[in-house]
């Protein structure tokens, strides 16, 4: 297991350095618009200039970059905000994680619920109930739903602020309350985004699950069906889904763009558009870089993950054991 994680970590980093040069490479290719004119004095801009060498070959801006990482944390300076730019990207995960924390955790029991009650009641009332609200709200994009629920209950019904938005740090203490009443929609609008995933797919393994021999072997001994469902079936059922619960809490960090656009969260997501917009390219590399970082990490975690639930699986083994 060790042994597979330091392979599967190497691996990583082989990777990571790839992509991260080939990120480096094609944005220093892309024209300087924070550049000033020949008559202009910004000594700001240029004392920036020569510290990340951008006066020399790409490969040693790069291998600059590094250095300045390594040396001093600093992953390049924004000409737009005139601030490094892991001061402007760091600062805004605990915003990120504090919109999206909440909605995860009620997101992913409820889903497995609402999953497991469908599958046992496969073909009956509640099955159809719960398969119908699955396919009208997995149908309607999210940012539907977001766009729609503002409209309506901010603009129309006023029961939310308008124009609605998510309050900061700072608002939480003029009015507490309040401000925790701003994160009450687009919670609602994230669990109903999505609930419908995870219900589906659950229903369907479980019932996958609740057809195979193993079970009617476990009625054969005299467990009943709810003791032979949650004892077998429903564990079995789970371990394709490991991997997804530890990369949801993973992706938290990473926020999303759309949605955290949608209810002006000062948060991750923004930050990206920021970037693109304003073509701040030392923000926009270093988004680049921390997204694949959580991407190759919560590729090792969906591996390991698999061990928590079924420890007889011997990962990179090729073989049960």
């Amino acid at each position: 297991m060790f042994r597979y994680f330091l392979k599967r970590l190497g691996l990583m980093l082989v990777t990571f350095v790839i992509v991260v040069f080939l990120f480096f490479v094609i944005i220093h290719l892309l024209p300087d618009f924070h550049r000033p004119p020949i008559s202009g004095d910004d000594a700001n801009y240029w004392i920036q200039y020569y510290a990340e060498g951008r006066d020399k070959p790409v490969v040693i801006q790069f291998f600059i970059w590094v250095g300045n990482i390594l040396k001093t944390g600093s992953f390049g300076y924004s000409q737009t905000r005139r601030m490094d730019v892991s001061i402007i990207l760091f600062s805004k995960i605990p915003t990120t994680v504090m919109f999206q924390l909440v909605p995860y955790l009620i997101t992913v029991p409820l889903g497995i619920y609402l999953g497991i009650i469908a599958a046992l009641h496969k073909n009956e009332l509640t099955d159809n109930i719960i398969s119908v609200g699955i396919m009208i709200f997995i149908s309607v994009p999210t940012f539907v739903t977001a766009v729609l629920s503002q409209l309506i209950f901010g603009w129309q019904l006023h029961w939310v602020r308008t124009p609605p938005f998510v309050a900061t740090g700072s608002e939480f203490d003029a009015n507490f309350w309040l401000s925790i009443s701003t994160y009450i929609l687009p919670s609602i609008i994230m669990i109903l985004g999505g609930v419908p995933g995870w219900a589906r797919s659950i229903r369907a393994e479980l019932t996958e699950q609740l057809t195979q021999d193993y079970m009617l072997l476990a009625r054969s001994k005299g467990l009943s069906k709810r003791q032979a469902t949650f004892r077998h079936a429903l564990k079995n059922a789970l371990v394709p889904f490991a991997p997804s619960i530890f990369i949801g809490f993973l992706g938290l960090i990473s926020g999303s763009i759309i949605l955290e656009t949608i209810f002006r969260v000062d948060g991750v997501g923004p930050i990206y558009l920021y970037a693109f917009r304003n073509r701040d390219y030392p923000l926009l590399l270093l988004n680049l870089v921390f997204y694949e970082f959580i991407a190759l990490f919560a590729g090792i975690l969906a591996d390991l993950s698999y061990t928590i639930l079924d420890p007889r699986m011997r990962v990179g083994s090729g073989k049960l054991a």
